[in-house]
């Protein structure tokens, strides 16, 4: 067996948290899709203003992105606003989409999604959109200094803003601006811009409180460190930001780094007492319950002896695990936890035991003809979620299932536990899961996978239809307060259906209009919930029968007065 490629995960962190912002400003970088421009339906346009609540603010780009799982986050189209704040966009396909401006140095009010900071649109054919106007302000700054103990500036360092109210929990800082922004230049300074007005947490490093850390690459590591030098977050001192202040010297002085240590040892077969070579392995910190996985280390695979090292680590609690690599999985490591002292840790024994294997086939009813069904087979992938039991158990990490042309499927190197299959794909739009079938019994809401256990002859039946649902949604005494979001949830009803069967969800946009695309016949229940409200509102179920090819209408209406 050839030796899979290495996976470059010693970024992984990073990156990860720069994922959506990076989708986002490669998406604004990118020329309109396609699909934009071949459409087959007359084209829609979006017309609005961006001001600061008295004037224009100019060249603001303001883009379109697709709401489309498939596509998600790319631009569709996008402008520049005008001397005055205007923006026109136009030869838009119909479609659902996020309008978002994109200025970095400015907050945007009254966004309806957290990111991208913007409001959901659903276009039509045909359609002029005006009036979608948005309001900006000048964000807040924090700046200051990252320096060691002799007082040498900290280099390319990231530094960490995190809000904080008297009354929450901290919560993660979720801001449209680039994570290289947030580094410290060669002076040891930083400069965070585009901030909300309040309170917040500037801190360095990472680990700290027996957590441990991982180095990526030769990078020092320094334990988390809060403003001024506190390594204790209770012991932080809060920074008041105000809209379009500037916080000024936010020092933290950082003690020495942390020394890093190496672990290494052999991946050993349960069943046959042999090394297993070639298994992608992935390493991360827990906490001291063992049941928290932080933040991953190399993603190499054991050589040809079983062996595997883990470095740049250091002191505090570790698990190690097996990742996905390139081939379907037939193994699983048992949990495998250690500890990193003061010294390398060698000798480790990780157990691998061959997992379970779960096999079937998909079936698509509606498609019309068997060609047609070859061509929706072809994009379907089988998804799995596993709810595994033990302490330290890592996340599920399945690779998604291709379907082969018969429509049949194999998942294996799976847990003990309960699991729950789906689908998705691109260009499935039209899919929907009737039912899950094992032993003439729907267990779309999951079943439990035995130990090595090799379950056969699992049924997944897709519904493939082409029905829409739109919805006109009102409220009653009262509005949707700014940044609320409403969600429409389409739920087949009355058939074969069961746990698990749960239709699909949409974004409402700002006009309170919806739409639910490839819907297959049938009967539905439409609700529509409201978010971000402090309570839980939700509209009375209306009930829809749908047919094939057919759209119906619907006019939800949420009471703001009612939970």
């Amino acid at each position: 067996m050839s030796k899979p490629p290495t996976l470059k995960l010693r970024q992984a962190a990073s990156r990860a948290a720069l994922a959506p912002l990076a989708a986002l400003l490669f998406a604004l970088s990118l020329s309109p899709a396609p699909a934009a421009l071949a459409q087959r339906e007359a084209p829609a346009s979006v017309s609005g203003r961006v001001t600061d609540g008295e004037r224009g603010v100019a060249g603001v780009t303001v883009a379109l992105l697709s709401n489309n799982p498939s596509q998600r986050f790319r631009a569709a189209a996008r402008t520049r606003t005008d001397a005055e704040g205007r923006f026109l966009i136009t030869n838009v396909a119909p479609g659902r989409y996020q309008i978002t401006p994109y200025a970095p140095a400015f907050v945007v009010q009254g966004a309806f999604s957290d990111f991208p900071p913007g409001r959901p649109l659903t276009l039509l054919a045909g359609e002029e959109i005006k009036d979608i106007d948005f309001r900006v302000e000048r964000g807040g700054v924090i700046t200051g200094r990252v320096t060691d103990g002799d007082g040498n500036p900290v280099v390319a360092e990231a530094v960490t803003v995190t809000p904080f109210e008297a009354t929450e929990q901290p919560r993660p800082m979720r801001s449209a601006v680039d994570m290289r922004d947030q580094m410290t230049d060669d002076r040891g300074v930083y400069r965070i811009y585009g901030l909300t007005p309040g309170r917040y947490r500037v801190s360095v490093g990472q680990g700290g409180e027996e957590a441990g850390a991982v180095s990526f690459g030769r990078r020092r590591i320094f334990r988390r460190t809060y403003h001024p030098d506190a390594t204790e977050q209770a012991q932080a001192r809060v920074v008041e930001v105000k809209a379009g202040g500037e916080a000024e010297d936010v020092d933290i002085t950082v003690g020495r780094p942390l020394k890093t240590f190496k672990a290494s040892g052999r991946f050993v077969s349960v069943e046959t007492g042999q090394p297993v070579p070639n298994l992608t392995y992935g390493y991360g910190t827990v906490d001291a319950a063992g049941r928290r996985v932080g933040a991953f280390g190399s993603g190499q695979a054991s050589n040809a002896l079983g062996e595997f090292h883990a470095d740049g680590l250091a002191p505090g609690r570790y698990t190690l695990f097996n990742m996905p690599g390139q081939e379907v999985a037939e193994f699983y490591t048992e949990p495998a936890m250690f500890e990193v002292v003061d010294a390398d840790v060698t000798g480790l024994v990780v157990r691998v035991r061959r997992g379970a294997s779960v096999s079937g086939v998909v079936v698509i009813e509606g498609a019309g003809d068997r060609a047609a069904a070859a061509r929706l087979l072809s994009q379907v992938r089988v998804y799995g979620w596993l709810e595994s039991r033990g302490q330290s158990s890592p996340p599920f990490s399945q690779r998604p299932t291709p379907v082969n042309p018969d429509g049949s499927f194999r998942m294996g190197g799976l847990r003990p536990g309960k699991l729950r299959l789906g689908h998705a794909g691109e260009g499935t739009t039209g899919l929907l899961l009737s039912r899950v079938e094992l032993g003439g019994a729907n267990v779309a809401g999951g079943f439990e996978v035995a130990e090595g256990a090799q379950v056969t002859g699992v049924r997944i039946v897709l519904a493939y239809g082409n029905a829409v649902i739109t919805g006109q949604t009102s409220y009653v005494n009262g509005a949707p307060p700014p940044g609320a979001r409403a969600i429409a949830q389409v739920r087949r009803v009355g058939g074969a259906g069961g746990a698990g069967e749960v239709g699909r969800t949409v974004e409402v946009d700002a006009r309170g209009y919806f739409r639910v695309e490839g819907l297959p016949a049938g009967e539905y229940e439409v609700t529509v919930r409201l978010f971000n409200t402090g309570r839980a509102h939700r509209s009375e179920p209306l009930s829809v029968s749908l047919v094939g090819g057919g759209e119906t209408r619907v006019t939800p209406v949420v009471d703001l007065n009612k939970q």
